[in-house]
């Protein structure tokens, strides 16, 4: 029992000790350097959120917590957060990179997911995609595969949305509405690319739209 109190005592006084040697006070941050594209993400509000946790000092800085705070503004994708000795913090960002609008309210990233920063800060230009949210990734990925298959005749997809009505429609790069059946859309557009070029041999315009949701054929109109 004797010596259990010295042991306990013993390492009470070096946590006390630890304490005092590595209080913030003892080890201030002094110096933080932030890397970042600053495209869409502000400096003033990385640094705000990163000047929050610098006064726990360099020993007990909450790394973790920093990272987590960093990463729910709206650009941020990545966060790396590293402390140097004996004064450093040293953070790295990297920002979201928006390669489609989801509706009106949202952006999809390069790998299907999808974030919200303000639409006054949206890219210009980007195609859109919509429809069920549990369906995001397969509306994503068909958008992928449709892209490519509209190359050989120069067209590519301004919009690819999943009709409530249980439908696709489609914007077209020379503003040509196609409409499909929601069972396989690929099938469709494959049959619409082998015979595009004859739809449109002897036409001056481009075609208003085409509806191949018809079991026999489909249908087309001109301007």
């Amino acid at each position: 029992m004797f010596l259990k109190i010295i042991l306990m005592g013993a390492i009470g006084f070096l946590l006390w000790y630890a304490w005092g040697y590595t209080k913030p006070s003892n080890f201030p941050i002094i110096h933080v350097k932030i890397f970042a594209t600053y495209e869409h993400v502000e400096q003033k509000f990385l640094q705000k959120a990163i000047d929050s946790y610098l006064s726990n000092g360099f020993f007990y800085l909450n790394v973790i917590g920093m990272k987590q705070q960093l990463l729910k503004l709206p650009w941020v994708y990545e966060v790396s957060v590293q402390r140097k000795w004996p004064d450093t913090v040293v953070v790295n960002v990297v920002e979201q990179k928006a390669v489609l609008q989801w509706g009106g309210k949202a952006l999809v990233n390069a790998k299907g997911v999808i974030f919200a920063p303000s639409a006054s800060t949206f890219p210009h230009g980007l195609a859109t995609i919509f429809g069920p949210e549990d369906r995001k990734l397969e509306i994503f990925t068909l958008y992928k595969k449709m892209q490519l298959l509209f190359e050989p005749i120069d067209l590519t997809i301004k919009q690819l949305i999943l009709s409530p009505e249980h439908h696709w429609e489609i914007l077209l790069s020379n503003n040509a509405a196609v409409y499909l059946k929601e069972a396989d859309p690929l099938g469709q557009v494959e049959l619409l690319i082998n015979l595009y070029r004859k739809i449109t041999a002897d036409r001056e315009k481009e075609p208003k739209s085409i509806d191949l949701r018809y079991n026999t054929g489909l249908a087309v109109k001109w301007e």
